[in-house]
């Protein structure tokens, strides 16, 4: 067809577009029939074709055009751009992106039973077995206490042949641990430490046992134990009452109590106390790293009300 549009437009002279108005000649019509954009000419737009003759190629319109655009860019730009790799997250949001099987939660019924199971016997958390320590009264009712003599004996040996693994969590501040801690305990003041032990492979059947303490074992150390049972709670909610580490106590008195009565179990044999006056500037540090001040709304009335006990408002 172009060769057929050329001879009949510059076969000789009386057809060049050059030289005469070929609009109205028939070769200027079927060539305007094949490539005017799809509608009817319209001198008053600058169709520049001047011609009512509808056209056989049809062009896509530009809301069309914008549309497949956008599809365009959607397909390329879709992925999210992913996180910092240093920005902290708990292993409950790890687990919600990396889940791909949507599981079953447990009935009412099953929860009602399983609730009534650990009210009624004294069991772990996750109702499997009776503890393995011998547990004692203490500040925090809802909390499981073991005395430091019995901290003695499990470093001592006591216990091996029925707990695979003991892991003392020390809730101190850096400067406090490396001035005297229990020996083979690691140091874990913040949240997100604290979240990393849920993210540590458990073996089934095998007992790994956590044992938290601070200074006092008053602020701290019941705290970051709370905190980890609450994640380890969200982390297996669609297997209540499966958890991580179902086998949690706490250290009765704190380091202080321990370290008065077994000094020669701690490395050093040493004790700085967190008011120590050579670390104030490492207090004030870590007390904002650690947001143990400021760790949320809900902890304001108990900061006001430990405020008038300590003028300082320390929290130990």
């Amino acid at each position: 067809m172009t060769l057929s549009f050329r001879f009949r437009l510059f076969a000789d002279d009386s057809c060049s577009p050059v030289t005469t108005d070929v609009t109205s000649s028939p070769s200027w019509k079927e060539i305007e029939t094949v490539l005017t954009p799809c509608r009817s000419a319209d001198d008053s737009v600058d169709s520049g074709i001047g011609s009512s003759v509808k056209l056989s190629i049809k062009l896509p319109s530009r809301k069309r055009c914008l549309s497949r655009t956008f599809i365009a860019r959607k397909s390329l730009f879709s992925g999210k751009r992913p996180a910092d790799a240093d920005e902290a997250q708990s292993p409950l949001k790890k687990k919600s992106k990396s889940d791909d099987v949507i599981t079953e939660a447990p009935s009412t019924d099953d929860i009602i039973t399983a609730v009534e199971r650990l009210e009624s016997h004294d069991l772990i958390a996750d109702g499997s077995r009776g503890y393995t320590l011998p547990t004692i009264p203490g500040k925090h009712s809802d909390l499981k206490s073991i005395s430091a003599d019995t901290m003695a004996e499990v470093l001592n040996g006591v216990y091996s042949d029925r707990l695979h693994k003991v892991t003392i969590v020390d809730c101190r501040y850096p400067y406090e641990f490396e001035g005297g801690h229990i020996r083979g305990a690691v140091n874990m003041y913040t949240r997100d430490a604290v979240n990393s032990l849920l993210e540590t492979q458990t073996t089934a059947g095998k007992r790994h046992v956590l044992i938290f303490h601070c200074e006092f074992s008053s602020e701290r150390g019941p705290r970051m134990y709370r905190h980890l049972r609450s994640q380890d709670r969200a982390l297996n909610q669609d297997h209540y009452p499966k958890l991580n580490f179902p086998e949690v106590y706490l250290l009765h008195g704190g380091y202080k109590a321990f370290y008065e009565s077994h000094g020669d179990l701690c490395d050093p044999d040493s004790y700085t106390p967190m008011l120590h006056l050579d670390h104030c500037a490492d207090l004030r540090h870590f007390r904002v790293k650690s947001k143990t001040w400021t760790a949320g709304s809900e902890k304001v009335s108990s900061r006001r009300h430990r405020s008038r006990i300590f003028p300082s408002g320390l929290d130990l």
